[in-house]
């Protein structure tokens, strides 16, 4: 007999994408009816992009670059800025949902204080909105004190 694959997409949350696929033999008929791909009308983002990526780093007097992911500092200085850009995705018409809300959601960059000691998870959902995709990064920037 021969096994159908079936596929349906269906968006939970603007950053939740479920992928529900069924095997059914082909004579069953719960199957027969079901469309190939079920998208809705809302216009919602419906892929994930593989290829974006947060890189970050802790602004110091030493030349800073960023790293992929995970950035760190220690300094004298007991508060600096943690500067975070994110890689990839589109390059134009996009929207950013970032973790805090003191980071624009027109622009790939953000910088946030940081304090000795303190860690600083960012998170952002990418949606391109010429097609409708997304994607998500993060990365998470600490800062140490010298005495």
């Amino acid at each position: 007999m021969k096994n159908v694959i079936r596929k349906s997409f269906s968006l939970v949350t603007a950053a939740t994408l479920t992928l529900s696929i069924g095997l059914a033999n082909a004579n069953d008929d719960s199957f027969k009816n079901m469309p190939e791909l079920v998208a809705d009308d809302r216009n919602e983002a419906t892929t994930l992009n593989a290829s974006t990526s947060m890189k970050c780093y802790v602004d110091t007097a030493a030349f800073d670059h960023f790293s992929n992911g995970f950035c760190f500092a220690a300094s004298w200085n007991r508060t600096t800025t943690a500067v975070f850009r994110i890689d990839g995705g589109p390059s134009t018409n996009f929207r950013i949902y970032w973790s805090d809300s003191r980071c624009s959601q027109t622009s790939k960059t953000c910088m946030l204080p940081i304090s000795w000691y303190q860690r600083i998870n960012l998170s952002a959902d990418i949606l391109d909105l010429s097609n409708g995709t997304f994607s998500s990064a993060s990365a998470t920037a600490m800062y140490e004190g010298l005495h």
